[in-house]
């Protein structure tokens, strides 16, 4: 399948296809590095807190390598295991988004806070089965900063659940920001509370220190009577991935299914083995940036008719990193599977370690080289941005690393493509003397197919 034009996702996003039209474009914006890419930018999803599923031919020499090192399949039951970790896949389908907002509650906050010449209004509050959004406005500020900048610390801005006891928790959350509105997403599939309050603390915003302090109540009675949990007892190896279906949490409108996956353990080793070798003449402060690895599955949700499912939410994950691999937690949102759904997991999706490495000047300038038959261009943008470009339906490398002595050189980046290229911009941090700098292609994708897909019941 060709690559899609703008306006056919804009269809898809939208909703202007039919059934059979929304699987094929669903299934080859998963596995198409320039239309996921597009995608991501018309939903203006920031691309570093997520990866997307890229096109990629699996080398024939390294799925030999690795297949000869792996055991034969082994499937087998076991009880819930503590794994966390780290894999983002970004893929929302606006036709299906009117499923997941069926029967929200809507609240317009009239409550506005401020300190300084900065308010912040609560201008809206959605609570499905799934998920709380909560999106801030702001008024009285006339900069050019984000809402939050890059880098302030985490101890300046704090969001709280608070029970009717007054014990506070913690709670994870997405937030997509611009310059007078911040969204914020708290996934619920383990907030097993009734009714709670949002506390949101903030002592600086924009440029502006000050102190913002107010609450949000959610009242969830009703969408919890209705919504089922499961308790999934499987798990598998396969083909050097290591996956732990855990619970499926059944809303009135969505589905939520949580997972783990890690290597195998001779996966694993053949990682390190890897690393080993491309950093054996490296000092210690070079190695430490050869991280990142990590183990993912290709999957698709089917519905009790058979109708494979679109994603309803962003997916919510957990990353730890550790010595030798990154256990990855997922939570993903469907519309509601009805009782004879499944997962059908179709493959495997490897962040694996690279020997790029270039040490360059900026009179280098711009620098072009190859990595498995696909050649990358390196350049100083004139706002003094670094930009790598590729072939969007060929490069594999998927991660990139920028150091000066040693210490991470950039603050943000971001990917864009068009028909023939992708491009990943980087801005440095401030005070960052760019003369001189070393680049890494840290991970590189590979993806496998099974040869026959593992069935997963949601019941």
């Amino acid at each position: 399948m060709h690559c899609l034009s703008i306006e056919d996702l804009y269809d898809f996003i939208e909703g202007r296809l039919n059934e059979d039209e929304m699987a094929k474009f669903d299934e080859h914006i998963q596995s198409c590095a320039t239309c996921s890419l597009q995608l991501e930018e018309l939903l203006e999803e920031e691309s570093e807190m997520f990866s997307m599923f890229p096109s990629v031919s699996v080398d024939e020499s390294f799925t030999n390598q690795v297949m000869i090192q792996l055991p034969a399949t082994k499937t087998v039951d076991t009880k819930k295991r503590d794994f966390r970790a780290a894999f983002a896949t970004v893929f929302v389908s606006a036709a299906l988004l009117f499923l997941v907002f069926l029967g929200l509650q809507d609240k317009t906050m009239e409550t506005v806070t401020s300190s300084s010449s900065v308010n912040i209004n609560v201008k809206e509050v959605n609570v499905t089965d799934a998920s709380i959004e909560v999106i801030l406005a702001t008024s009285g500020y006339d900069g050019n900063e984000l809402f939050f900048n890059e880098s302030i610390s985490d101890n300046d801005n704090q969001v709280s659940l608070v029970l009717p006891n007054g014990e506070r928790e913690s709670i994870g959350f997405y937030a997509d920001q611009s310059k007078n509105e911040i969204t914020y997403e708290f996934s619920l599939f383990d907030v097993p509370y009734n009714e709670f309050e949002l506390l949101f603390d903030f002592k600086r915003i924009y440029d502006v220190d000050g102190h913002w302090t107010f609450e949000v109540p959610i009242d969830r009675k009703e969408l919890l009577a209705k919504t089922e949990n499961v308790t999934l007892r499987s798990s598998f190896e396969k083909d050097g991935v290591n996956v732990n279906f855990i619970r499926a949490q059944h809303g009135p409108y969505n589905t939520m299914v949580k997972f783990d996956t890690k290597f195998t353990e001779d996966m694993a080793t053949f990682v390190e083995q890897q690393v080993a070798q491309y950093t054996a003449e490296l000092p210690l402060a070079e190695k430490n940036h050869f991280v990142g690895y990590n183990a993912q599955i290709l999957y698709k949700v089917i519905d009790a008719d058979g109708q494979t499912l679109n994603r309803s939410n962003l997916e919510d994950t957990i990353s730890i990193q550790n010595d030798r691999y990154a256990h990855t937690e997922t939570i993903g949102t469907y519309p509601r599977v009805q009782e004879g759904g499944y997962i059908s997991v179709i493959g495997a999706k490897f962040e694996l370690p690279t020997n790029v490495r270039y040490a360059l000047t900026v009179d280098q300038l711009p620098f072009t080289f190859s990595y498995k038959d696909t050649e990358y261009e390196i350049k100083l943008l004139p706002n003094g941005q670094l930009e790598i470009s590729s072939d969007a339906n060929t490069t594999t490398i998927n991660q990139w690393e920028i150091t000066v002595d040693n210490e991470i050189a950039w603050d943000t980046a971001k990917l864009r493509a068009d028909d023939q290229k992708q491009y990943k911009t980087f801005t440095m941090k401030e005070n960052i003397n760019l003369d001189s700098f070393i680049l890494y292609g840290q991970t590189e994708t590979n993806l496998i197919y099974f040869d026959e897909a593992i069935r997963v019941n949601l019941y």
